[in-house]
């Protein structure tokens, strides 16, 4: 190895040793984010700006994709919530009274579980379905949301 690459690689080994004590010294992610994005983004040094090139991650056509799984993923949500408030809050379909949803869904799944195990537990199985619907609708909330962050739409608290 010349002495060229052996002087390059301390450098290196250098600069991952103070990447390490500077993300240890700032804690959080977001004061090491802020801290980076004044220094190194805002920086007029070429040199630096090369670096942070350097470091960027490039993935052409990925911002319009995520945004697209975004929306899809809205859209799941919204239908799981209208399906999740119906079984859960009937009075949102036009039925007035649980026992008005009960007769509705057992008349539904009457021809089915009619025989089974299963029919004495076919309020908790409703309740169980409307709070999975719900539970659904929030999970996929939270991946459109990460998904647009991902596409850079994010709001910044303030």
């Amino acid at each position: 190895m010349s002495s060229d690459e052996k002087r390059a690689e301390d450098l290196l080994d250098k600069l991952i040793l103070d990447i390490k004590a500077t993300t240890l010294l700032l804690g959080s992610e977001d004061e090491l984010k802020r801290t980076l994005d004044s220094r190194l983004t805002g920086s007029h040094d070429e040199s630096l700006q090369k670096f942070v090139r350097v470091l960027q991650v490039r993935e052409g056509g990925r911002t319009g994709r995520l945004v697209a799984i975004a929306l899809g993923e809205l859209m799941l949500a919204s239908i799981l919530v209208a399906a999740g408030a119906v079984v859960l809050v009937p009075n949102i379909a036009g039925i007035d009274t649980f026992s008005g949803l009960l007769g509705y869904l057992a008349g539904r799944a009457s021809g089915t579980l009619a025989g089974s195990p299963l029919s004495p537990y076919l309020s908790f199985m409703e309740f169980a379905i409307g709070f999975v619907l719900l539970l659904s609708a929030f999970y996929s909330l939270r991946e459109a949301a990460s998904n647009l962050k991902g596409a850079g739409f994010s709001a910044e608290p303030t």
